[in-house]
């Protein structure tokens, strides 16, 4: 009997022993402190010029959506478009100084902070998207992204918005067809002075004055994109459209660059990385958009033009490598052209 006993004890203890030690290594286990980091919070405005049923204004909304997702809530955008918070000159300079968070707008920048790169909106220079996106994807655009972030602007994105055209009631084809041409230009100087170097006579009228302008021939021309023809319904005082394709316009997705760098690294990758896929987005829209108006011009009677591209750039080569030669000196008129290949 007492060595029944025993055995039985000894068959307890090792039983509580070997319980023990599964207890106290499934409790360290249980107990061990979580590593995780604790992110700010950001709530930010983001303002844009361009309407709220653009492609650029549906690619925003996608954005911000994206964004708060990705983000786990630590970064909450508020959207403003149609030019609730300024003109698109209002937009730059308020990101630039830390009065506005973050904006989308375009070529107006070049102008304001980087105007040895407004070759890269020059009439008739650029030839393709391929050939834009090749450049801002080069040195020559990350240099770009520096002369922003010197003005205290983060560039996020790019965005193909649009391709500008040119309706007339005058037939263009040829340099010579738009000579002394009463042409309205918004106020970009390259466009001015490269048009004037194809002796057009520029007029600056208001966008919502145009439709009046071209019906009283105050200005006898414009330029823009298909959409512009079709939601001001230009076809109505315009007879024909020719596919210059003059200018391949791009805008910015931009943050204060203060605000993006005070962000945590997983912060500041989450809004490049959504800028980037929300971009594309936005440029499908756009190409789709884009179809669909010059359709509409089309069908409301405007007559396509075939014109020569080629005979444009030609008569105006001389005036590019002068600007390469005292304005535009980041790089050559060779090395840009390279990237056209």
């Amino acid at each position: 009997m007492e060595v029944i006993t025993m055995k039985k004890i000894g068959i307890i203890i090792l039983f509580v022993l070997l319980f023990g030690s599964l207890v106290f290594a499934n409790g360290a286990t249980e107990t061990k402190p979580a590593t995780t980091t604790t992110e700010k919070t950001f709530d930010i405005d983001l303002a844009t010029a361009y309407a709220a049923s653009s492609p650029a204004g549906k690619g925003l909304a996608k954005f911000v959506a994206d964004v708060k997702a990705k983000s786990n809530g630590t970064i909450n955008i508020n959207l403003f478009t149609d030019g609730t918070l300024g003109n698109p000159k209002d937009n730059y300079t308020s990101v630039s100084s830390s009065d506005l968070d973050m904006a989308m707008t375009g070529l107006e920048g070049l102008d304001l902070y980087a105007p040895e790169y407004t070759f890269l909106d020059c009439p008739f220079f650029i030839k393709s998207w391929d050939h834009l996106f090749a450049l801002l994807d080069s040195g020559i655009g990350e240099k770009l992204k520096e002369r922003y972030a010197q003005n205290g602007i983060q560039t996020l994105a790019w965005h193909k918005r649009d391709i500008r055209v040119l309706a007339s009631n005058k037939k263009v084809v040829e340099p010579e067809d738009v000579n002394s041409l009463k042409l309205r230009l918004p106020g970009m100087q390259v466009y001015v002075d490269a048009w004037s170097n194809l002796k057009v006579t520029t007029t600056t009228v208001a966008m919502s004055e145009l439709y009046t302008a071209l019906q009283t021939n105050v200005a006898e021309a414009c330029e823009g994109g298909y959409e512009q023809m079709t939601t001001l319904k230009l076809y109505e005082v315009q007879k024909n459209i020719a596919e210059s394709d003059h200018v391949y316009e791009f805008v910015g997705l931009f943050v204060n660059k203060k605000l993006f760098d005070s962000m945590s690294e997983n912060q500041r990758k989450v809004l490049l990385a959504c800028a980037a896929d929300d971009m594309k987005y936005a440029d499908e829209l756009s190409a789709q958009n884009r179809a669909a108006y010059k359709k509409e011009c089309l069908d409301h009677g405007m007559n396509f033009v075939k014109i020569d591209r080629d005979a444009f750039r030609n008569k105006l080569e001389s005036y590019y490598k002068a600007q390469f030669a005292k304005k535009w000196t980041v790089t050559t008129f060779d090395e840009v052209m390279k990237y056209a290949k």
